[in-house]
């Protein structure tokens, strides 16, 4: 036998490969079934600042669209690893639950930190750049939410914990994640509360 040469093994046959047939199907799945059973009826916090954004940005956040069920269930994946990942990891941080304000609406931070002060805890999964800090405009919709948790809650301090899916869309375009502690002053916070009790007033929500 020449070197190189495969051996003919008369003996044995090679399969018969038959195409794949290949059925994209429907899920069939409640990708926000979780969060539907843990919502609580009436107004919530959510619902007073998506209503202020979609007046003040009425482009970007359309009234009437559906959100994507697809990325929220992403969300609350990444909420969940985070939060175990955090307390495997020495840091004290737990879900606190739901909160009522004065006013009579729900709000729900996603996390209580406690290293040392205490500070509001708030994950985000984004396909926003990474490119700008979170003092730009376009996070205004995460600073409103977190200062009316702050304001109600009288803790100052918040800690995003912000995961970029495609980083900065330039030279990184894979996941970071990119914490930052932020300290908002007591007339921010007041201002802010004002803002929203207003609009909520304005649309009859209140």
């Amino acid at each position: 036998m020449l070197y190189g040469q495969r051996e003919s093994r008369p003996d044995k046959t090679l399969p018969v490969i038959l195409p794949m047939k290949i059925t994209t199907v429907a899920h069939g799945l409640n990708l926000l079934w979780e969060q539907s059973q843990t919502r609580s009826p009436g107004l919530h916090c959510s619902d007073i600042y998506n209503s202020l954004y979609q007046e003040l940005e009425p482009t970007r956040y359309v009234v009437g669209s559906p959100p994507n069920a697809t990325k929220m269930a992403m969300g609350l994946a990444w909420e969940t690893y985070l939060e175990s990942l955090l307390i495997t990891q020495g840091i004290e941080a737990k879900r606190p639950g739901e909160f009522t304000a004065k006013e009579g609406y729900v709000f729900t931070p996603d996390l209580l930190i406690d290293n040392g002060h205490s500070c509001i805890g708030e994950i985000k999964l984004t396909w926003m750049s990474s490119h700008e800090d979170i003092s730009s405009p376009k996070f205004a919709k995460w600073m409103t939410q977190v200062k009316d948790y702050c304001y109600n809650l009288k803790i100052p301090r918040a800690r995003f914990y912000p995961l970029y899916v495609n980083g900065n869309y330039r030279e990184r375009r894979d996941p970071e994640l990119l914490p930052v502690d932020v300290e908002f002053s007591a007339k921010e916070l007041q201002e802010t509360h004002l803002m929203l009790m207003n609009h909520a007033r304005h649309r009859r929500m209140l």
